[in-house]
């Protein structure tokens, strides 16, 4: 198959970079004499999205994030092919949907047994009869439960008949709206993917979503109220996107109807002109302006009541240097603990009055933080802060996850006798955190964080030796990495500072903290 597979791409790659070649000069194009073969061609390479999902389901179950030195298959589409989050999701998810075992909805639990024996104790010919009638009901479930799979596997070989002939969009789109199945309702996913499979050959992609939707909500009826007054919780949640071209960014909630009721009663208040800014003014916003000033006035508002008593609700660290402050304009941005960089009239709208400060801090000769040193296995509030100056990111290499999203690892494992140094931290996402090999043995091709002690960098060592630094945006521009890259220009031999040093034990720079830390510190 091996040899027969590389012959087959071998002319597919031929063919492509040859018709890639034709179509260079578009003006020696003519539409007419070439549209029909590229229909064809077209609805050739919709079978690459069959051949997708069949290779993912391949890569997770043959495990293919070991070749990578990670844990999981996605991280060796990410590597290798260099596939976003989410191509990598949506490939594995339809590998399982039309190649994994179909997933049947939980049984129903069984009532719970009378404890106390009824009215009169149980005698041993009706003890029998009981034990005998639950093992009868038991075959009936587990015979019930074997035909159902039975017919969902028939369901999922119908699927992947049609999935054969239909583009990877219209497949995303079918998936998507399955994904809002309730867990009740999951049963049914295999007989929905078929006939959204062969719906999908003649709707276009707007029609083939809607009309999906409208299948699952009809399935999730069925589970959701009187039978259970709370499903769909599962399916709350925010999501926070990136930041636009524009400087803006979108965030999408999936709330609960009561919940959605509560927050548009409290949005509606500031619908009234002149709300939530000073009198007198003219107000020139719009209705959805008006709302959006009334969100934020009600999430200062919850961060003000809990100031009192917990010193805040959340806390937003801002990564500067002091270079950053001198030279800095209306344009530049600020790296946060969350991943969105703010501008300096973003911290001025968020609001500094009475807010204590933190400093971020680096030795101006060796561009190195301030050294915090525990002997506790728990990362200082300090040490965090730190890290967030050093990395801006986890410090996997390739890894964009902010600070937020991280867990102080110990380079030297804490059980291993590793000090919960700064010289022996570093910050690593959740996901990379699982991946990393504490044995730092590079094992079943596993990698490991390791300190440069030239550079005094974390670095990810690979089993082949090599040492590889995180180069993402995030990482890139970090404060740390900033100053590094300033002290390696031409004759600088320090970072360079807006003025002189401050006295020992005085900080360097400090830096407005718009929501104090909680007790309990950073949430990262």
């Amino acid at each position: 198959m091996v040899t027969e597979l590389q012959k087959h791409v071998a002319s597919i790659t031929h063919a492509i970079f040859q018709i890639r070649d034709m179509f260079a000069d578009p003006s020696a194009v003519k539409f007419h004499e070439v549209h029909e073969e590229m229909e064809r061609l077209e609805a050739a390479l919709n079978a690459k999205a069959f051949i997708d999902a069949s290779f993912a389901y391949t890569a997770e179950r043959d495990g293919a994030g070991r070749l990578v030195g990670a844990k999981y298959a996605n991280a060796y589409f990410k590597e290798r092919m260099g596939l976003s989050s989410r191509e990598c999701y949506d490939r594995l998810a339809r590998g399982r949907d039309l190649f994994a075992e179909p997933e049947l909805p939980p049984e129903p639990e069984d009532a719970p047994e009378d404890l106390f024996g009824g009215e009169h104790p149980e005698t041993e010919e009706e003890r029998r009869a009981r034990e005998a009638e639950e093992a009868a009901a038991r075959r009936r479930r587990e015979e019930e439960r074997a035909k159902e799979q039975e017919k969902a596997r028939a369901e999922q070989e119908k699927a992947r008949g049609h999935a054969n002939t239909i583009s990877a969009a219209k497949q995303e789109a079918i998936r998507q709206e399955l994904d809002k199945l309730l867990d009740a309702a999951k049963g049914a996913r295999p007989r929905l993917l078929a006939e959204a499979l062969g719906a999908a050959e003649h709707r276009d992609l707007k029609d083939l979503r809607a009309t999906v939707r409208r299948w699952v909500d009809e399935e999730n009826r069925k589970h959701r109220q009187p039978q259970n007054p709370n499903a769909g919780m599962e399916k709350r949640g925010v999501d926070i996107g990136p930041a636009g071209a524009d400087g803006l960014i979108d965030i999408h909630v999936k709330a609960t109807r009561g919940d959605a009721a509560l927050l548009k009663a409290l949005l509606d208040k500031g619908l009234a002109p002149n709300s939530n800014i000073p009198k007198g003014i003219d107000d020139y916003r719009s209705p959805r302006q008006r709302m959006y000033d009334q969100l934020i006035t009600v999430l200062k508002s919850y961060d003000d009541t809990l100031k009192s008593d917990t010193r805040g609700a959340a806390s937003l660290v801002i990564s500067v240097t002091p270079e950053d402050i001198a030279n800095g304009d209306g344009t530049t941005l600020f790296s946060t603990n969350t991943g969105i960089d703010v501008t300096a009239f973003d911290i001025v709208r968020l609001g500094t009055d009475g807010a204590t400060e933190f400093l971020l801090t680096f030795r101006s000769d060796s561009q190195e933080p301030l050294n915090y040193y525990r002997s506790e296995r728990m990362a200082s509030i300090g040490q965090r802060i730190a890290l967030l100056a050093m990395q801006g990111v986890c410090s996997w290499a390739g890894c964009s996850a902010p600070i937020t999203e991280c867990e102080a690892h110990h380079i030297l494992a804490w059980i291993q006798g590793g000090n919960t140094d700064i010289g022996n931290l570093t910050a690593l996402c959740r996901q990379h955190h699982r991946c990393n090999n504490d044995a730092r043995d590079n094992a079943f091709n596993t990698s490991h964080m390791e300190y440069d002690p030239g550079t005094a960098r974390a670095g990810l060592r690979r089993p082949n030796g090599d040492l590889v630094f995180n180069d993402s945006d995030g990482a890139r521009h970090a404060a740390g990495a900033r100053l590094r890259r300033r002290g390696a220009e031409p004759g600088a031999t320090s970072a360079p500072t807006p003025g002189p040093e401050p006295p020992s034990g005085e900080p360097a720079a400090t830096l407005p903290r718009p929501f104090p830390f909680g007790p309990d510190g950073p949430p990262f």
